[in-house]
């Protein structure tokens, strides 16, 4: 598994492969820890268009590989009935929608995506794209974070130097993760 980073909308619907080459289902939602960032485990829909959610979850420590095509596990065992992440609840895509507030209290966008780090260890947040809709200004960019900063349903807290340091594409996104002070949104040293 190689180093990269992806939105987690281009994670969703991306095959779940067995290590013996068969298809077993869809992502349908990537679901995110809430105090870490870290993502916890994939929800899952059929493989057919009209194919609705399925039961079942793959816990990240059932994943052999999150490629750049598709989330490898060894056989269909990897499959977990979750009822808990079947339902939706704490998943990646929760957060769209949400408003984006600096910490001096400026309303500047909404979540549209969240950007992961995928390396061969994990995945984790580590940027949310962001749409602005401040002092006339209208663009999607990518925030960098070091740390989840969900404030609460509605509200996601990021550091005034991350919204300085956006960026527009998912290389510029690195370079920007890169020069964060490290800690959360809510430290002083902005």
């Amino acid at each position: 598994m190689s180093d990269f980073l992806v939105r987690a909308g281009d994670v969703v619907g991306r095959p779940v492969v067995t290590l013996h080459g068969d298809a077993i289902a869809r992502v349908k939602d990537v679901v995110l820890d809430p105090g870490t960032g870290r993502v916890r485990a994939f929800t899952l829909s059929g493989r057919g268009i009209l194919s609705g959610p399925l039961k079942e979850a793959v816990p990240w420590s059932a994943v052999h590989a999150l490629g750049r095509d598709a989330v490898m596990v060894s056989d269909r065992g990897a499959l977990r009935e979750t009822p808990d992440l079947a339902s939706g609840s704490g998943n990646g895509t929760d957060m769209l929608g949400t408003r984006v507030l600096t910490r001096e209290g400026e309303d500047v966008g909404k979540v549209t995506d969240v950007v992961l780090h995928v390396t061969a260890a994990d995945a984790r947040l580590v940027g949310y794209e962001v749409r602005l809709d401040r002092h006339g200004e209208r663009r999607t960019v990518l925030v960098p974070v070091s740390a989840p900063a969900v404030v609460s349903a509605e509200n996601v807290l990021v550091r005034a130097a991350a919204l300085r340091s956006a960026a527009t594409d998912l290389a510029g996104l690195r370079k920007a993760a890169g020069n964060l002070p490290e800690g959360g949104a809510g430290d002083a040293g902005q």
